[in-house]
């Protein structure tokens, strides 16, 4: 397996390491203030918790412009800490947990009304994670970072990718498909992942969201796509985006 990447740390790994970086420092400051009693238990409580991380991270993938992942996780955990800060209980969960189905139908329909970006020539590729690969097929597995791969191997015969709170990029525009389905089976939580293929490749989605959603944004052109081949995507995503792209 040819995999080429450049050595140079990626925005959205930057981005990552500024993250983790800032959320230790916040969190050191914070217990401290409360071990020396400047910050109220309560209010320690409110912001030291889930629904606060859910919309750390949410702000976070705001930055990287995935909208929709980004959207649905500050949504999300500002509706579980409402029931915190106005004292209302989780009577008022119970009673008005459909209000996430709007939120997600909300983002899903902003995101088709938005303009497509045009992807950038000139983006370069980095790898600050493991990956193996052979026979042209690619393992990678990526945790609190960042990871981009180029497959030049005559023939891409699938992979397995898991995400965890990070970013994955996989280009196979320079490979090919021989069987009649290829897979790439995910794990994705709290992450992104990026797919490069050719504009022709018949892209088909398996995949079971949750809180997550899964875009094709290849250009619509006339060239006739390859019905005989198809890359099939299958696995798990949580509170993630997967997006394919050309």
């Amino acid at each position: 397996m040819h995999v080429i990447h450049d050595g140079r740390r990626s925005r959205n790994g930057g981005l990552n390491v500024v993250l983790m970086a800032s959320i230790f420092i916040v969190a050191g400051i914070l217990f401290l203030g409360r071990n020396l009693g400047f910050i109220d238990h309560q209010v320690f409580r409110i912001i030291v918790s889930w629904q606060m991380l859910l919309i750390v991270l949410g702000l976070n993938s705001l930055f990287r412009r995935q909208t929709v992942g980004g959207g649905v996780l500050i949504g999300v955990g500002v509706f579980f800490l409402i029931p915190r800060i106005s004292g209302l209980g989780y009577d008022w969960v119970a009673t008005y947990w459909p209000i996430l189905f709007v939120l997600i139908g909300i983002m899903l329909l902003f995101k088709l009304w938005k303009p497509g970006s045009f992807p950038n020539p000139g983006r370069r590729y980095s790898q600050d994670t493991s990956y193996s690969s052979a026979d042209g097929f690619v393992t990678s597995n990526n945790a609190f970072g960042s990871v981009s791969q180029i497959v030049l191997d005559p023939v891409f015969k699938g992979a397995r990718i898991t995400n965890t709170f990070g970013s994955t990029i996989l280009d196979l525009r320079h490979t090919t498909l021989e069987a009649s389905e290829t897979y790439i089976d995910l794990d994705c939580t709290f992450g992104g992942v990026e797919i490069y293929v050719p504009h022709n490749w018949t892209v088909k989605s398996n995949l079971h969201h949750f809180f997550s959603g899964n875009d094709d944004k290849r250009y619509r052109i006339s060239e006739v796509p390859d019905s005989t081949h198809k890359l099939i995507l299958r696995g798990n995503i949580s509170f993630s985006g997967i997006e394919i792209k050309s």
